[in-house]
């Protein structure tokens, strides 16, 4: 996770040595970390699939294998498109697959608080990939130029490989043992799993909850990496040197890492806040900050809003699963989760670009950050509306079931409405 999750999110520190190599705009160059981790999305119900038959051991493998191919291809790269391919699409499903891998792995290993406790540890590492993981690559950039540092980064993601070898798996779908006879109880079972889904995904289309919420984490969660794309050289139009503007980057990095526990002491300590609005407030917390950003003139106003966009961030992911399952249930979660997944990989593809594309045209970063405050205060709005649709349908659920009542009879119980 902390390789896996650490690098991708962070390509943009060698967007500057891209565009002084190949004389390339803002929107050009921020493609390839939106399509990197937009990838590592959409991928994620294909990798899952693969999962589910390989194990996550050999999908570990092969994702490893892809990651530091990709790597290493991109160590010759001549443009942009060349890095978009090999970076971008092949490195990111290696990504998907890590991670996908790696969740499930220790997942099988742990059960009821211990399961959550160590799942809470791989997110952990991720955080600590996000803190450590910029600071390697401004050092690398350094030493051996952007080539020798995708390089030295395609090496250590070889060490996945191994990681994944010792994965030992307790469960799997489909494995080599299993016999003729079990795969065909397996075969058999998949058709109506596969008919499930489809009705779960025909469901998924007129539930307006979660409709609503799909749109608010569209516009939460990639226009936040889509402006931490761009941070580091905004930052050094104020005036900050490179060290110091990836100094100050930690302080978010650590913001979004240490706050994503905040939804859970919301409903430890406020156990009657909804899933919903918690995202909501921090929404509107981010979208304030991200506007105040073009206004701060002190080093302590810069780091205090940066760590205010971060746990934007950090409440946004650790929210995702907990709010899709709050308004699905579980027979529609992994069908909900899914889309929802490839619906914001979709959008994170698009939104670095965008952004790039109207710092390039306006010469600054004062419309393009006005911008992304706006689409966080609407997602903000979509948040609160989808809790509001929550309440609703609960109290119309609620007031359906106290106008049921029961007649006893001699033998049977019969039930009016």
């Amino acid at each position: 996770m902390f390789l896996s999750i650490g690098f991708p999110f962070h390509i943009f520190i060698l967007n500057p040595e891209f565009i002084r190599t190949f004389e390339s705009n803002k929107a050009e160059t921020a493609l390839i970390q939106s399509i990197t981790t937009g990838m590592l999305r959409i991928a994620g119900t294909f990798c899952w699939k693969a999962v589910a038959r390989y194990g996550p051991r050999m999908t570990g493998i092969a994702g490893s294998l892809l990651v530091t191919l990709g790597l290493v291809f991109s160590f010759f790269a001549q443009s942009i498109p060349h890095l978009i391919v090999t970076l971008g699409l092949v490195s990111g499903i290696g990504f998907s697959a890590t991670f996908i891998s790696a969740v499930t792995s220790v997942g099988e290993y742990f059960e009821g608080k211990s399961k959550l406790m160590a799942l809470s540890f791989l997110t952990f590492g991720s955080g600590c990939g996000g803190i450590s993981i910029p600071f390697l690559l401004h050092f690398l950039i350094e030493e051996f130029g952007w080539r020798g540092c995708l390089l030295v980064i395609g090496g250590l993601m070889a060490n996945m490989t191994c990681f994944f070898a010792v994965c030992k798996p307790l469960s799997i779908g489909l494995q080599q043992t299993t016999k003729a006879n079990r795969l065909k109880k397996v075969d058999s079972e998949t058709k109506p799993t596969e008919q499930g889904f489809t009705k779960s995904l025909r469901s998924l289309v007129t539930n307006k909850v979660y409709i609503a919420h799909v749109v608010a984490m569209c516009f939460t969660q990639p226009i936040i990496n889509s402006s931490l794309i761009f941070i580091i050289d905004f930052l050094t139009t104020k005036g900050f040197d490179s060290e110091t503007a990836i100094l100050m980057y930690l302080y978010l990095q650590i913001g979004s890492t240490l706050c994503g526990v905040v939804p859970g002491l919301c409903k430890k300590y406020i156990p009657h806040t909804s899933v919903l609005i918690i995202p909501a407030c921090f929404t509107i917390i981010g979208s304030t900050a991200t506007a105040l950003l073009l206004h701060a003139e002190t080093y302590t106003q810069y780091v205090v809003l940066l760590v205010c966009l971060g746990i934007t961030l950090g409440v946004s992911v650790t929210t995702v699963s907990v709010t899709t399952m709050k308004i699905l249930g579980p027979h529609d979660y992994l069908a909900g989760l899914g889309v929802l997944m490839t619906m914001i990989g979709i959008s994170g593809s698009i939104s670095g670009p965008v952004a790039g594309y109207f710092v390039d045209l306006t010469g600054s970063y004062t419309k393009p950050f006005y911008g992304m405050s706006a689409c966080l205060g609407l997602a903000g709005g979509l948040f609160v509306l989808a809790a509001v649709l929550k309440r609703k349908s609960n109290n119309n659920q609620s007031d359906h079931v106290s106008d049921i009542t029961v007649v006893e009879g001699d033998d049977n119980p019969t039930f009016s409405i």
